[in-house]
Protein backbone atom coordinates (compact mmCIF):
# COMPACT_ATOMS: atom_id res chain seq x y z
CA UNK A 1 0.00 0.00 0.00
CA UNK A 2 2.65 2.54 0.73
CA UNK A 3 4.13 1.72 -2.82
CA UNK A 4 0.26 2.55 -4.09
CA UNK A 5 0.72 5.77 -2.28
CA UNK A 6 4.05 6.86 -3.34
CA UNK A 7 3.13 6.35 -6.99
CA UNK A 8 -0.51 8.27 -6.83
CA UNK A 9 0.54 10.83 -4.46
CA UNK A 10 3.72 11.61 -6.76
CA UNK A 11 1.46 12.04 -9.62
CA UNK A 12 -0.33 14.81 -8.09
CA UNK A 13 2.27 16.33 -6.25
CA UNK A 14 3.61 16.09 -10.03
CA UNK A 15 0.62 18.33 -11.25
CA UNK A 16 0.42 20.99 -9.06
CA UNK A 17 2.88 22.37 -6.41
CA UNK A 18 2.20 26.01 -5.28
CA UNK A 19 4.22 28.56 -6.70
CA UNK A 20 6.26 29.29 -3.09
CA UNK A 21 9.31 28.14 -3.86
CA UNK A 22 9.87 30.78 -6.17
CA UNK A 23 8.72 33.64 -4.10
CA UNK A 24 11.33 32.45 -1.23
CA UNK A 25 13.69 32.27 -3.47
CA UNK A 26 13.24 35.60 -4.98
CA UNK A 27 13.72 37.03 -1.61
CA UNK A 28 17.22 36.13 -1.46
CA UNK A 29 18.72 36.36 -5.23
CA UNK A 30 19.09 38.41 -7.77
CA UNK A 31 18.05 37.31 -11.02
CA UNK A 32 20.32 38.96 -13.12
CA UNK A 33 23.23 37.12 -11.04
CA UNK A 34 23.83 33.43 -11.88
CA UNK A 35 25.58 30.52 -10.10
CA UNK A 36 27.53 28.30 -12.11
CA UNK A 37 25.71 25.00 -10.16
CA UNK A 38 23.49 24.61 -7.83
CA UNK A 39 22.46 21.51 -6.19
CA UNK A 40 18.66 21.00 -5.26
CA UNK A 41 18.48 18.09 -2.32
CA UNK A 42 15.59 16.16 -2.09
CA UNK A 43 13.75 17.57 -5.22
CA UNK A 44 10.80 15.30 -5.60
CA UNK A 45 9.32 15.78 -9.01
CA UNK A 46 11.52 19.22 -9.65
CA UNK A 47 9.74 22.32 -8.80
CA UNK A 48 12.13 23.23 -6.34
CA UNK A 49 15.24 22.33 -8.88
CA UNK A 50 13.21 24.62 -11.61
CA UNK A 51 13.07 27.69 -9.11
CA UNK A 52 16.75 27.12 -8.38
CA UNK A 53 17.38 27.22 -12.03
CA UNK A 54 16.23 30.90 -12.54
CA UNK A 55 19.41 31.58 -10.74
CA UNK A 56 21.66 28.99 -11.84
CA UNK A 57 23.70 28.40 -15.37
CA UNK A 58 23.00 24.55 -14.44
CA UNK A 59 21.12 22.21 -11.39
CA UNK A 60 21.61 18.92 -10.47
CA UNK A 61 18.72 17.74 -8.23
CA UNK A 62 18.82 14.34 -6.06
CA UNK A 63 15.94 12.70 -4.54
CA UNK A 64 15.84 9.17 -3.11
CA UNK A 65 12.28 8.23 -4.25
CA UNK A 66 12.37 6.89 -7.78
CA UNK A 67 8.31 7.31 -8.29
CA UNK A 68 9.26 11.52 -7.78
CA UNK A 69 11.75 11.09 -10.35
CA UNK A 70 10.34 9.68 -12.51
CA UNK A 71 7.60 12.25 -13.18
CA UNK A 72 10.11 15.13 -12.43
CA UNK A 73 9.74 18.05 -14.51
CA UNK A 74 12.21 18.24 -17.14
CA UNK A 75 13.77 21.56 -17.96
CA UNK A 76 17.34 22.29 -20.18
CA UNK A 77 19.30 23.20 -17.10
CA UNK A 78 18.45 20.22 -14.90
CA UNK A 79 19.82 16.84 -14.42
CA UNK A 80 17.81 14.74 -11.89
CA UNK A 81 19.59 11.81 -9.62
CA UNK A 82 18.70 9.30 -7.58
CA UNK A 83 20.69 8.97 -4.01
CA UNK A 84 20.22 5.98 -1.75
CA UNK A 85 22.06 7.21 0.63
CA UNK A 86 23.65 10.39 2.76
CA UNK A 87 26.87 10.18 0.63
CA UNK A 88 27.00 12.63 -2.25
CA UNK A 89 28.83 11.08 -5.17
CA UNK A 90 30.28 14.07 -6.39
CA UNK A 91 33.40 15.61 -6.26
CA UNK A 92 34.93 18.23 -4.06
CA UNK A 93 34.18 22.10 -3.75
CA UNK A 94 31.77 22.05 -6.75
CA UNK A 95 28.90 23.39 -6.10
CA UNK A 96 27.66 27.33 -5.93
CA UNK A 97 24.59 26.94 -3.87
CA UNK A 98 22.75 24.06 -2.59
CA UNK A 99 18.83 24.00 -1.64
CA UNK A 100 16.79 22.05 0.88
CA UNK A 101 13.06 22.42 -0.06
CA UNK A 102 10.97 20.92 2.20
CA UNK A 103 13.92 17.98 2.58
CA UNK A 104 15.90 18.39 5.41
CA UNK A 105 13.89 17.33 8.27
CA UNK A 106 14.14 13.40 6.70
CA UNK A 107 18.06 13.79 5.49
CA UNK A 108 19.20 15.55 8.18
CA UNK A 109 22.62 13.88 10.02
CA UNK A 110 26.12 14.91 10.68
CA UNK A 111 27.30 12.64 8.01
CA UNK A 112 24.60 14.94 5.15
CA UNK A 113 26.24 18.28 6.72
CA UNK A 114 29.72 16.89 6.34
CA UNK A 115 28.95 15.42 2.82
CA UNK A 116 27.35 19.18 1.77
CA UNK A 117 30.64 20.98 3.35
CA UNK A 118 32.23 18.94 0.50
CA UNK A 119 31.14 19.12 -2.39
CA UNK A 120 30.20 23.05 -1.67
CA UNK A 121 32.76 25.54 -2.59
CA UNK A 122 33.95 28.06 -0.23
CA UNK A 123 31.39 30.84 0.29
CA UNK A 124 28.66 28.36 -1.28
CA UNK A 125 25.32 29.55 -0.12
CA UNK A 126 23.09 26.99 1.45
CA UNK A 127 19.24 27.32 1.75
CA UNK A 128 16.84 25.79 3.47
CA UNK A 129 13.01 26.55 3.20
CA UNK A 130 9.97 24.70 4.06
CA UNK A 131 6.14 26.01 3.67
CA UNK A 132 3.16 25.08 5.50
CA UNK A 133 -0.42 25.28 4.09
CA UNK A 134 -3.17 24.94 6.44
CA UNK A 135 -5.30 22.45 5.00
CA UNK A 136 -6.95 20.81 7.93
CA UNK A 137 -10.00 23.86 7.23
CA UNK A 138 -10.51 22.39 4.00
CA UNK A 139 -10.51 19.02 5.10
CA UNK A 140 -13.32 19.91 7.76
CA UNK A 141 -15.28 21.89 5.23
CA UNK A 142 -15.16 18.56 2.83
CA UNK A 143 -16.84 16.66 6.96
CA UNK A 144 -13.65 14.39 6.20
CA UNK A 145 -12.81 13.53 9.99
CA UNK A 146 -9.26 13.25 11.07
CA UNK A 147 -7.06 10.90 12.65
CA UNK A 148 -6.72 11.54 15.96
CA UNK A 149 -4.69 8.62 17.34
CA UNK A 150 -2.03 9.36 14.27
CA UNK A 151 1.03 11.74 15.44
CA UNK A 152 3.53 14.33 13.15
CA UNK A 153 6.35 15.22 14.69
CA UNK A 154 7.49 16.77 10.77
CA UNK A 155 9.37 20.06 11.47
CA UNK A 156 9.02 22.81 8.98
CA UNK A 157 11.68 24.80 10.93
CA UNK A 158 14.42 21.95 10.54
CA UNK A 159 17.75 23.46 10.10
CA UNK A 160 21.83 22.59 10.78
CA UNK A 161 21.62 23.53 14.86
CA UNK A 162 22.38 20.51 16.54
CA UNK A 163 24.75 19.21 14.46
CA UNK A 164 28.96 20.13 14.46
CA UNK A 165 28.50 23.69 12.85
CA UNK A 166 32.15 24.80 12.22
CA UNK A 167 32.06 24.78 9.08
CA UNK A 168 29.12 26.89 7.76
CA UNK A 169 27.70 30.20 9.74
CA UNK A 170 24.62 31.33 10.12
CA UNK A 171 23.13 34.25 7.91
CA UNK A 172 19.56 34.17 8.10
CA UNK A 173 16.11 32.82 9.42
CA UNK A 174 12.84 34.01 8.48
CA UNK A 175 9.29 33.26 9.33
CA UNK A 176 6.46 34.71 6.83
CA UNK A 177 2.58 34.28 6.40
CA UNK A 178 1.14 34.29 3.40
CA UNK A 179 -1.86 33.94 1.23
CA UNK A 180 -2.35 31.33 -1.28
CA UNK A 181 -4.61 32.15 -4.41
CA UNK A 182 -5.52 28.42 -5.77
CA UNK A 183 -7.80 27.15 -8.03
CA UNK A 184 -10.31 24.39 -6.89
CA UNK A 185 -8.65 21.85 -9.53
CA UNK A 186 -5.48 22.54 -8.36
CA UNK A 187 -6.37 22.76 -4.90
CA UNK A 188 -7.31 18.92 -5.13
CA UNK A 189 -4.24 17.75 -6.41
CA UNK A 190 -2.91 19.60 -3.52
CA UNK A 191 -4.80 17.39 -1.36
CA UNK A 192 -4.46 13.95 -2.73
CA UNK A 193 -0.88 15.08 -2.80
CA UNK A 194 -1.02 14.29 0.83
CA UNK A 195 -0.54 10.46 1.84
CA UNK A 196 -3.11 11.40 4.70
CA UNK A 197 -5.21 13.51 3.10
CA UNK A 198 -5.36 10.93 0.27
CA UNK A 199 -6.57 8.28 2.83
CA UNK A 200 -8.84 10.18 4.15
CA UNK A 201 -10.28 11.26 0.66
CA UNK A 202 -10.02 7.59 -0.38
CA UNK A 203 -12.25 6.01 3.01
CA UNK A 204 -14.60 9.15 2.06
CA UNK A 205 -14.86 9.14 -1.80
CA UNK A 206 -13.49 5.54 -2.55
CA UNK A 207 -10.98 5.37 -5.49
CA UNK A 208 -13.25 5.24 -8.37
CA UNK A 209 -12.38 8.76 -10.33
CA UNK A 210 -11.15 9.89 -6.92
CA UNK A 211 -9.92 13.40 -8.51
CA UNK A 212 -13.02 14.36 -9.85
CA UNK A 213 -15.00 13.16 -7.03
CA UNK A 214 -12.55 15.44 -4.57
CA UNK A 215 -13.22 18.20 -7.47
CA UNK A 216 -16.97 17.95 -7.16
CA UNK A 217 -16.96 18.28 -3.60
CA UNK A 218 -14.64 20.87 -3.43
CA UNK A 219 -16.52 22.90 -5.90
CA UNK A 220 -20.05 22.14 -4.03
CA UNK A 221 -18.35 23.65 -0.73
CA UNK A 222 -16.80 26.90 -2.18
CA UNK A 223 -19.27 27.49 -5.10
CA UNK A 224 -16.29 28.98 -6.85
CA UNK A 225 -13.25 28.34 -9.07
CA UNK A 226 -11.10 29.74 -7.40
CA UNK A 227 -10.55 30.46 -2.89
CA UNK A 228 -7.61 30.97 -0.71
CA UNK A 229 -5.47 29.26 1.35
CA UNK A 230 -3.18 30.44 4.71
CA UNK A 231 0.51 29.09 4.58
CA UNK A 232 3.70 29.81 6.68
CA UNK A 233 6.58 29.66 5.17
CA UNK A 234 10.60 28.98 6.94
CA UNK A 235 13.93 30.07 5.57
CA UNK A 236 17.15 29.92 7.40
CA UNK A 237 20.09 30.04 5.20
CA UNK A 238 24.22 29.74 5.78
CA UNK A 239 27.15 29.95 3.73
CA UNK A 240 30.13 27.62 3.77
CA UNK A 241 33.51 29.01 5.43
CA UNK A 242 36.20 26.45 5.01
Amino acid sequence: MIKEYDNITALHYAAYRPSLHAKILKSLFDSSKKFALGLDVGCGTGQSSIALANYCKSVIGIDPSNEMLEKSLQHAKITYQLINSNTLHFDSDVFDVITFAGSLYYAKSQTMLNEIVRVAKKNCKIIIYDFEIFLEPICKQLGLLSNETQTNDYDHQANFSGLDEQFITLDNELINTVSLDIKITDLAHLLLSSKDNYARLVKAYGTTNLYNETTKQLQSVFKSEMTSLKAMTYLTSYHVIR
